[in-house]
């Protein structure tokens, strides 16, 4: 169970909801796991929530009801959700670096698994005014990376469109660096691809459906130049939905593999 921190309501509206869960409970004498009882949850979750990681609209109405926070609890989570939906990214990408599992459906590389040049070939492409510091970018984006080095890295599940394998991004070159490391990264035994031939049905545009360490599910779609960031279960039903019949429509793993070795062939200068 994570340690009591320090909290600063000021830092952060995780923080904000964070010291009002806290101060409410000790308000009323509660130990941790005496609310954790009463929401039918867990004491580490509840310990989780008063160190800064909000709980689900489900579980949030619960406490407000329980520590008799007249609804501003729920008030808060609504105002965060819809702060993620405008900047899309944030709440994704924050979550994704501490998800148990990951699960995707893209029309390109994904970044967790982009090299370098990749990136920077897509970066150029979506910034023809050349107004984004791309060098940082590429190297943010190489970071987040690091989720698969340490002792319990997620789960990662790709379904990936042939197009991504096929079509230059960049040049030959940086395909074939492309190419070959992915098929070194299904070495790993928490990394799996699964190609989706370009005679099956797509979405237009990639699904991201995330597993936190709470068990709670989140879902993240994106097109070009927008995207949406979804916490709510019946919404993230939908995408789970969407992403099983891609995945089953996708070649096996192994035939993934082979038909990315015959890819690297394609891009011969």
């Amino acid at each position: 169970m994570p340690a009591e921190k320090e909290i600063d309501p000021s830092e952060s509206l995780e923080s904000f909801i964070a010291d009002m869960v806290r101060d409410a409970r000790k308000q009323r004498g509660w130990r941790q796991q005496d609310l954790a009882a009463k929401v039918f949850s867990s004491t580490t979750r509840i310990s989780e929530i008063e160190n800064g990681d909000p709980p689900d609209l489900k579980l949030g109405r619960q406490l407000d009801q329980v520590l008799e926070l007249g609804g501003r609890l729920a008030n808060l989570l609504v105002i965060r959700d819809r702060v993620a939906f405008r900047d899309y990214t944030q709440g994704f990408l924050r979550d994704q670096a501490r998800a148990r599992s990951i699960y995707e459906f893209s029309l390109v590389v994904p970044g967790l698994l982009q090299t370098p040049a990749y990136a920077r070939a897509i970066m150029r492409l979506e910034d023809p005014d050349g107004v984004t510091d791309i060098d940082g970018s590429v190297q943010r984006r190489s970071e987040r990376q690091v989720i698969f080095d340490g002792p319990q890295p997620p789960w990662m599940w790709l379904v990936l469109d042939e197009w991504a394998l096929t079509k230059v991004m960049g040049s030959r070159k940086v395909m074939r660096e492309q190419i070959e490391w992915l098929l070194e990264a299904t070495q790993r035994p928490f990394i799996n691809v699964q190609v989706l031939r370009t005679d099956r049905a797509v979405i237009r545009g990639s699904v991201s459906l995330l597993t936190l360490a709470s068990g709670e599910q989140t879902a993240y779609t994106e097109g070009f130049g927008t995207g949406r960031y979804m916490v709510e279960a019946a919404e993230v039903d939908v995408f789970r939905k969407i992403y099983d019949r891609l995945h089953a429509d996708a070649l096996g793993v192994d035939e993934s593999q082979e038909f990315m070795r015959d890819a690297l062939g394609m891009h011969d200068d």
